[in-house]
């Protein structure tokens, strides 16, 4: 988990990220969280799901996320 003392760091110029190998793993979706949370000029975070175990329960919580750009969007692809 990445510690909410560093909040105040704001990814200001970020439009694109990209998630290579991700598992679905708590501290990958809080990673995730966080790029939403202080890119308020991301447009999509594009994540590459790597595990072969199901996904549904964790995607469903990746495109829950509040986001601080209404242009976000979170593109997984397998």
């Amino acid at each position: 988990s990445i510690p909410e003392l560093t909040m105040q760091v704001q990814l200001v110029h970020l439009v694109t990220a990209s998630v290579k190998g991700f598992r679905g793993v708590d501290c990958e979706v809080g990673f995730v969280e966080k790029l939403l949370n202080w890119a308020p000029a991301l447009e999509e975070v594009k994540i590459e799901w790597q595990c072969k175990t199901e996904c549904s329960m964790v995607l469903a919580k990746l495109l829950a996320l509040p986001r601080v750009s209404p242009k976000a969007k979170v593109i997984v692809t397998f």
